[in-house]
């Protein structure tokens, strides 16, 4: 949100700012085309009405614009409200008419199958914007619903079968941009190998498949539209784990190479050699005891005894006087 020292509820109250949505609506020019994909993302990301870390995707179906972003479950449902409430005025302040209501998906970070839903009517902003209702008001009039993806909310006709099986073995009905669902549904398989949420995804696949087969071409609009960010969404969502495992694998290796350096490394014998044997028996004992030490030795390595092979002894001085005071070792000033 604006200003990590501001409330929420002073958060809402910045909407009455240079008046009400009412009178600042006038100034913003009716768009040329509808606003795409992207525009919209860009126009929340910009508006700067959510956390830096929390990414965006939209999308626009006549009038209708539907919010996607991951958000941790501990958030207070009432905050998302007022997140719902800021990402709607930031539209409406950039597209104007365009916009008539705002549906917000909260996918939970930690319980990626758990989404909280809210949308913001066109009621909810004329009511606002003449002043009819407060924003305490606005709040109370809004609703958070929690679904399960993949699950829908309980409205009956079930869920299509989303297992891995079924999903392997899924085609691309003829018919309605086939080559782009294709894409689609190889993109979800992706998802699914790499242990992502596939299941939602599956089914929004499977409904427009169904959509074709009976022939109700023009109900999958708005499906197609949808599916599309939740793909890109779950992509990154995916990768974003792959390349914090990659680096995590990757410290520990390097932390067992370290280690292994350690226990078959004596420092050589010349310039400083008293202390550098003082850095390297302190290094160790930090390693016995369990401590990761892939940062210290990778100093000793690369700041003390590569200056000192290459007769740089003012560069080994300065790296030896660093780790004395980094280890705590006292500092003898004999060379």
């Amino acid at each position: 949100m604006i200003g990590k020292s501001v409330s929420k509820p002073v958060l809402a109250l910045l909407l009455f700012i240079s008046g009400s949505w009412a009178a600042s609506l006038p100034l913003a020019l009716p768009a040329l085309a509808a606003p795409s994909n992207s525009q919209l993302a860009e126009a929340i990301t910009a508006a700067k009405v959510l956390p830096a870390s929390v990414r965006v995707n939209a999308t626009y179906y006549m009038g209708q614009v539907s919010v996607y972003m991951y958000r941790s479950g501990r958030v207070p449902d009432n905050d998302l409200k007022i997140d719902s409430v800021l990402v709607t005025k930031a539209l409406k302040d950039k597209f104007g008419a365009d916009v008539k209501s705002v549906q917000l998906n909260f996918y939970d970070s930690q319980n990626q199958r758990t989404v909280r839903q809210c949308t913001v009517s066109q009621a909810h902003i004329d009511g606002f914007a003449s002043r009819k209702i407060s924003q305490e008001e606005l709040l109370s009039y809004l609703t958070i619903t929690t679904t399960t993806a993949g699950g829908g909310s309980g409205s009956g006709g079930g869920s299509i079968d989303a297992s891995l099986a079924a999903l392997t073995a899924a085609t691309c009905a003829p018919g309605y941009k086939e080559e782009e669902r294709g894409i689609m549904l190889l993109q979800i398989k992706g998802i699914a190998k790499k242990g992502g949420n596939y299941q939602k995804l599956f089914t929004m696949f499977k409904q427009m498949d169904n959509m074709i087969k009976s022939g109700k071409t023009e109900e999958i609009v708005p499906v197609f539209n949808d599916i599309n960010p939740l793909i890109t969404v779950e992509m990154a969502n995916c990768n974003q784990r792959a390349a914090a495992a990659d680096s995590e694998n990757a410290l520990k290796a390097r932390e067992a190479q370290v280690k292994t350096m350690m226990m078959s490394y004596y420092p050589r014998y010349g310039f400083a050699f008293q202390r550098r044997v003082a850095i390297w028996n302190a290094i160790k004992a930090l390693s016995a005891s369990g401590r990761d030490v892939t940062y210290q030795a990778s100093y000793l390595f690369e700041h003390v005894d590569n200056p000192f092979y290459a007769g740089k002894l003012e560069e080994a001085k300065a790296g030896i006087v660093q780790l004395e005071k980094l280890l705590g070792i006292p500092v003898t000033y004999n060379w």
